[in-house]
């Protein structure tokens, strides 16, 4: 598809061929820039991710790399909405912590910290590309 305007069913089909791969850092970049495209079309898809009970680490990288580079109003009431989720797991959490981060959030002197994410057992490592996330 080459720059037209997709309608959320197709972006989440396109996103769906990269689950259970490993893909790099360049392929990450290279979906997230092709997502952050569709803008608010991209938008619920890209945070379904978190909350997906597949939880898979390729979808899950893409949303975060394509997230982070969002452009304003950041998408910070339903980021904060799936940290009070149940459906989303630590891995996501953090993430979505990182992204929060990225948007200029305290995350560390807020109340945020504080919605059942133990950010312990993940060490995050940070910066303009995509979070490198790892169990300690």
């Amino acid at each position: 598809m080459s720059g037209e305007k997709r309608d959320s069913q197709a972006i989440w089909e396109w996103l769906e061929r990269f689950r259970g791969l490993d893909l790099s850092d360049a392929e990450v970049e290279a979906a997230a820039k092709y997502l952050v495209a569709d803008g608010n079309t991209a938008l619920p898809v890209l945070l379904a991710q978190f909350a997906d009970p597949r939880e898979d680490p390729a979808l899950l990288a893409v949303a975060t790399v394509a997230l982070k580079a969002w452009r304003e109003p950041y998408p910070i009431k339903p980021l904060t909405k799936l940290l009070q989720s149940p459906d989303v797991g630590a891995l996501g959490k953090a993430l979505i912590m990182s992204v929060l981060e990225r948007y200029g959030l305290d995350v560390e002197g807020t109340n945020l910290v504080g919605l059942g994410i133990n950010l312990e057992e993940f060490e995050i490592k940070g910066g303009p590309g995509p979070a490198e996330v790892s169990n300690n």
